[in-house]
């Protein structure tokens, strides 16, 4: 008995350090690094808040202020203060791309507010995962269209899983700028969980979706910097190759390494998990 404990001593001790020393070179820099802000006037009327969390665009007109997107923690706190002060008495517009609290944690700031998600969700999930502060006041099922100053904005609610169960695409027709959420990254590993309905293939047929439904010049991804259409096409080079490295093990290290310089964490969000999901899941 007493090696037993001495044995299952030592093993709960080396999870543990090897979850700390995870921890500390891999998921420790991941969130430094969401946390670093950077705003961008994109032009008079459009400002683009990246990271602290999910990236932001702010639209602002005569009559309302859109906010796709609302942040985490203190980049959440200091966002809703930007939006407030250009708002001043004029109504706020909240668009959420999808449930994840790094794109959500700031919803609490805009309570009595219209609140726009995409309607694959139900509230009490929403609750459960995000809260009873900010809850969406809109679901989109399939489209909605806003017209905000001289801009038509296209709020999408993708209709089969990638990311998650209900992601939303919105679209500034004028500006040809398409906000992805996490269903498109810049230079990131994907998440794709189970919990929401996570789907590698969701996400191959969103972007075909999204390039035949919209003219597109401009992308701004959930996270990473904001390019052109090659945002896109890069990310869906990244899960075709996923796929084949999962049906061909000759192939699989050189498309994993072709990678390993993007943002990522281990065994959650990397090239490795992304095949793994092909790996298990070899037909759509």
């Amino acid at each position: 008995m007493k090696r037993i404990l001495i044995a299952l001593g030592l093993l709960i001790l080396t999870i543990g350090l090897t979850a700390c020393i995870l921890f500390l070179v891999y998921v420790n820099p991941f969130m430094q690094k969401m946390k670093i802000v950077t705003t961008i006037k994109y032009d008079p009327q459009l400002t683009l808040v990246l990271g602290g969390g999910g990236n932001t665009g702010i639209l602002v007109s005569d009559s309302a202020v859109l906010v796709i997107d609302t942040k985490m923690n203190e980049a959440a706190d200091s966002l809703s203060k930007t939006v407030h002060a250009l708002a001043g008495t004029k109504p706020i517009i909240v668009v959420n791309t999808h449930i994840h609290t790094d794109h959500t944690g700031g919803n609490k700031f805009y309570e009595g507010q219209t609140i726009i998600a995409g309607g694959n969700y139900d509230r009490d999930f929403w609750v459960k995962e995000c809260g009873d502060k900010g809850v969406p006041t809109v679901w989109v099922k399939d489209s909605l269209i806003l017209k905000i100053g001289d801009e038509t904005v296209t709020i999408l609610n993708l209709p089969w899983s990638a990311h998650t169960q209900s992601d939303v695409f919105v679209y500034l027709q004028n500006r040809k700028m398409l906000f992805g959420g996490d269903v498109i990254l810049n230079r990131q590993s994907p998440a794709i969980f189970d919990r929401y309905k996570g789907n590698g293939y969701g996400y191959l047929k969103a972007f075909d979706y999204v390039e035949q439904r919209f003219d597109i010049n401009k992308v701004v991804p959930g996270h990473g910097d904001v390019g052109g259409i090659e945002v896109i096409n890069n990310f869906k080079d990244f899960f075709i190759d996923m796929k084949v490295a999962a049906l061909d093990p000759a192939k699989k290290k050189e498309l994993l390494d072709k990678y390993k310089d993007w943002n990522q964490v281990p065994f959650l969000m990397s090239p490795a998990a992304a095949e793994g999901y092909f790996e298990k899941h070899p037909q759509p």
